[in-house]
């Protein structure tokens, strides 16, 4: 079977927008999310942002990102770990340095964990379709349609969605109050710091439609 080139265009077209919606369907969306009633009889100036991490580079860079985001927002947000180098501090220190800097809050982050779903994607068949020309083109109303022939065929494929949890929640420096929370739910993709950024992104979202960000 011969394939017009322009039907071979079409189908090579098709399969690199295919894969690159695959390589690029990142998503991420709230699962669950808390405000404390207090809040609204609160006065809140600054956040002091916390991330819980195993290594301190991984800590820096999520603080670092975190607390841009919130900054563009118009939110004074400070890098906890601008004020307490240590990794791993005992909250005591945390608490006292976010006091002396003047931030009312704390927010802390952690990563908990991944989970991986299998996805099935059944096969495509793309068709190409070819006018017919000659007496019947004219003569008939069936010789009025094209014929189809088959460009290509996609083989099904089973893809695995690895699901990247975050949780985060704010807290009143002075009285330890529970402020907020937010679960995100985040699917890989192939830049590890987009997935961080995708999941950034949702919290701030989260705290505009609660009303903690007013921008």
């Amino acid at each position: 079977m011969t394939i017009p080139p322009n039907s071979v265009s079409r189908f090579v077209l098709v399969a690199i927008c295919t894969l690159a919606m695959w390589g690029c369907s990142n998503s991420t969306q709230i699962t669950h999310d808390y405000v404390n009633p207090e809040l609204n009889t609160m006065d809140l100036h600054g956040v002091m942002v916390v991330a819980v991490a195993r290594q301190p580079s991984s800590r820096r860079q999520f603080e670092d990102a975190f607390t841009k985001a919130l900054k563009r927002q118009g939110v004074n947000a400070v890098a906890s770990h601008t004020l307490v180098a240590r990794h791993e501090a005992p909250p005591e220190e945390l608490i006292a340095a976010a006091e002396s800097a003047g931030l009312d809050t704390i927010m802390v982050s952690r990563y908990i964990g991944e989970t991986t779903e299998e996805v099935y994607h059944p096969g495509t068949v793309y068709y190409g379709v070819t006018p017919a020309y000659g007496s019947r083109y004219y003569g008939g109303f069936g010789g009025y349609y094209a014929h189809a022939y088959e460009v290509a065929y996609e083989q099904p494929v089973w893809t695995a969605n690895v699901t990247h949890t975050l949780i985060s929640d704010l807290y009143a420096t002075a009285t330890k109050t529970h402020l907020w929370q937010a679960v995100s739910d985040t699917i890989q993709s192939s830049n590890t710091n987009q997935v961080r950024d995708d999941a950034i992104d949702a919290l701030i979202g989260n705290l505009k439609k609660q009303g903690l960000i007013n921008k």
